[in-house]
């Protein structure tokens, strides 16, 4: 999961560089605009070590997460049991890949700026 937050982390943190580089210009809002890149940035960060920390403690965290704790069980003609997600793929589209467009969106329009 900390890596779909880490996702949501980078689109935070580049809409705020955004939105402060386009305001620093006015010189009424140059403050704001210089405490949202300033806490964009960090935003930013927080993201990147959450994907990075996750991905070096992978197997801690495989082994202390219950993979299975929302799968149902259900019976095939053979008889044999087996577990089903009941999860469907438009969930992990949805919470991981739509944010990551929007973040990489949000990141080139903040490079463009």
């Amino acid at each position: 999961m900390a890596r779909a937050d880490s996702v949501l982390f980078f689109l935070a943190g580049f809409t705020q560089l955004f939105i402060g580089s386009s305001i620093a210009a006015d010189p009424a809002l140059a403050l704001l605009g210089a405490f949202l890149e300033v806490t964009g940035g960090s935003t930013v960060l927080v993201g990147l070590y959450l994907l990075i920390f996750v991905a070096r403690h992978h197997k801690e965290f495989s082994e202390s997460y219950n993979k299975i704790e929302n799968s149902v069980m259900s019976r095939e003609d053979t008889g044999q049991l087996h577990r089903v997600d009941p999860k469907p793929v438009s969930k992990t589209l949805t919470t991981v890949v739509v944010p990551s467009v929007l973040a990489f969106i949000a990141a080139m329009a903040w490079l463009a700026n």
